[in-house]
């Protein structure tokens, strides 16, 4: 029986802080990427298609105004293997799902900018077990989002 992989979203700050390679986070997600990217790893990365287009540029070229081709070659390759990061595409579904979250939140009292509500709603209806993030303002949603809003953290090993 083949061994069921813990899907986990990554939001678009989690790639971003590996693409400028913070270095208190580094660690947890270079050994996320390679146990994704192994064939027979626990977890399976997945993140909007957004994602593409939010993961623009690193901090250094945006501190300096100046582009870094390493930069750009680093993040190509980053959405290049499909073995360690499942894309999922935008379509009407996630876009309703993301837009009654952003509703949900205006009688409580919060706000929901449309791009959190579309990677919130893309790991809704992906079924991932985890949603990971840096943005604390997202920890809230947990609830109306059914899964664990967290953190990435290191994975625990399985048990024999």
């Amino acid at each position: 029986m083949p061994n069921q992989r813990q899907r986990l979203y990554w939001d678009a700050n989690v790639w971003l802080s590996y693409i400028n390679a913070i270095p208190d986070r580094l660690p947890v997600l270079d050994a996320s990427l390679a146990d994704s990217a192994s064939s027979n790893g626990s977890i399976e990365l997945c993140t909007s298609a957004l994602s593409q287009v939010e993961v623009a540029y690193g901090r250094l070229e945006q501190d300096k105004f100046a582009l870094d081709p390493g930069v750009e070659g680093k993040i190509d390759k980053l959405w290049a293997d499909r073995n360690a990061v499942k894309v999922v595409e935008y379509h009407d579904g996630i876009g309703a799902e993301a837009r009654q979250l952003i509703r949900m939140a205006i009688p409580k009292g919060w706000s929901l900018k449309p791009l959190d509500a579309i990677h919130l709603a893309t790991a809704k209806w992906f079924k991932a077990a985890e949603f990971q993030t840096y943005d604390t303002r997202l920890l809230k949603f947990s609830n109306e989002l059914g899964l664990p809003i967290l953190q990435p953290h290191a994975q625990q090993g399985r048990l024999l």
